[in-house]
């Protein structure tokens, strides 16, 4: 039983002739008994919130995405024969947030009530929800009786692949300026014939084909589009600096997620597709192959990602990228260039590796850093923080301008921007005839 707060109320107004009652007597029996009359309405009330015919059950998605707000459904099936006010709440796992924690129902004479929420993961992997509980409310108002439902059930949690959904509602492609991207063709730029169009205002003399011209008797262009069956190697550093928070995710999640985007986009772009997960050595290896069979396996692979608490060997990854790739490939590197000691290592076996491919390294900005820098310092500590942060962005920076130094494309965004920034550089390359 769980008081009200009207019952507090009636109870606390008792107290009052309580006090008095040395003053008047024959008051204080009068109290005691009204204190019993309330405490027995109470049990009444409880007996019938316990009389409540209710049956809850959960919908959960098949997925879950992490760091996204997913939907979850609670249905309320209530079989009395009189009205019931009721507050509902789902037992989460720890590492979810949920929105809103519990919600106040009003469930009429047989009837069903759905009860959407949200909840967004902090991590990815297999998790466990567990009862749902309900508080149903005394027709007097006075107590709850709480109830717990059996819901336990294990749900998965994938990367966000938001961004590869909405590409796919987006009609095979045709509306991805909205999504923030470029086209995945360009007319009149690439290596491959694409079709023939008629010539219009502003289009290049070179791109123009005679013959067809010739045929037709009126100006007629030539419409390249990019090379298909190229090679894109993802890489995706699981060290220890990409456990790092940022926004809500770790790095590492912000670069699976970026990583999962870039691999759909190829993907449908006709590439072959290969994945490396690294460390302190190579995790895991998917060589380069194309079709919808490889992003379902690059999508497993990442699933179970997790950032290990050891240094990152990049001498080994590309000693190993040297052996296996054999033809000219585009390599994304997702990792972090907070750790100026083990990042500089990166340098030369990039350097090294951009005279047979294209390298591009991706980072995410460390925004706590940045925002510390622009707060003004409130005490001597908050100064020594800022200096600190300072000197690490000073070093983030010098060895972005090393890395990039050699041939190798550097991209160091916000959290939020890592995904379409990725896939506009790789369709830029592309593009471009780079690869």
């Amino acid at each position: 039983m769980i008081p009200t707060g009207r019952l507090w109320v009636l109870l606390s107004l008792l107290a009052v002739p309580m006090m008095a009652a040395g003053f008047f007597p024959g008051l204080g029996g009068v109290v005691l008994l009204l204190d019993v009359l309330v405490l027995g309405l109470a049990g009444v009330d409880l007996a019938l919130a316990r009389q409540a015919r209710l049956e809850v059950s959960r919908k959960p998605p098949g997925r879950l995405s992490v760091g996204a707000p997913n939907r979850v459904e609670l249905l309320l099936v209530h079989r009395g024969g009189r009205p019931v006010d009721v507050r509902v709440r789902d037992d989460v796992p720890d590492a979810f947030s949920a929105t809103p924690e519990e919600a106040p129902l009003h469930l009429t004479p047989n009837s069903q009530t759905r009860w959407v929420y949200r909840v967004t993961p902090e991590k990815r992997g297999r998790f466990g929800f567990g009862n749902v509980y309900v508080r149903v409310r005394g027709p007097l108002g006075l107590v709850f009786h709480e109830r717990a439902f059996p819901a336990a059930e294990s749900v998965s949690v994938y990367p966000d692949l938001r961004g590869a959904s909405r590409l796919l509602l987006s009609g095979a492609a045709l509306d991805l300026v909205n999504l923030g991207l470029r086209q995945l063709r360009r007319d009149g730029r690439g290596s491959e014939f694409a079709r023939l169009r008629d010539y219009a205002q502003g289009d290049s003399v070179r791109d123009v084909d005679w013959k067809a011209t010739a045929r037709r008797s009126r100006p007629v262009t030539r419409v390249m589009e990019s090379e298909r069956s190229q090679s894109i190697l993802i890489c995706v550093d699981a060290g220890r600096s990409m456990a790092a928070q940022v926004d809500g995710l770790t790095k590492l999640d912000h670069a699976v997620n970026a990583a999962l985007f870039l691999a759909f986009v190829a993907v449908r772009n006709g590439d072959r597709v290969g994945l490396v997960v690294f460390a302190d050595g190579v995790k895991a290896y998917l060589p380069p192959a194309a079709g919808r069979g490889q992003y379902r396996k690059i999508l497993d692979t990442l699933y179970s990602t997790t950032p290990s608490l050891t240094y990152v060997d990049y001498l080994a990854l590309f000693k190993e990228l040297n052996v296996r790739l054999t033809r000219r490939s585009l390599l994304c590197v997702f990792t972090d260039f907070l750790d100026e000691e083990q990042a500089s290592t990166l340098v030369t076996p990039l350097h090294q590796l951009a005279r047979r491919h294209v390298p591009l390294c991706l980072s995410v900005k460390d925004t706590a850093l940045s925002r510390l820098l622009v707060t003004p310092p409130a005490d001597p500590e908050q100064a020594f923080q800022q200096a600190v942060a300072s000197e690490l962005l000073t070093e983030r920076e010098a060895l972005k301008a090393k890395v990039s130094s050699g041939g190798v494309q550097m991209l160091d965004v916000q959290p939020d921007e890592l995904s379409l920034a990725a896939v506009n550089r790789y369709l830029d390359i592309k593009a471009r005839g780079v690869l």
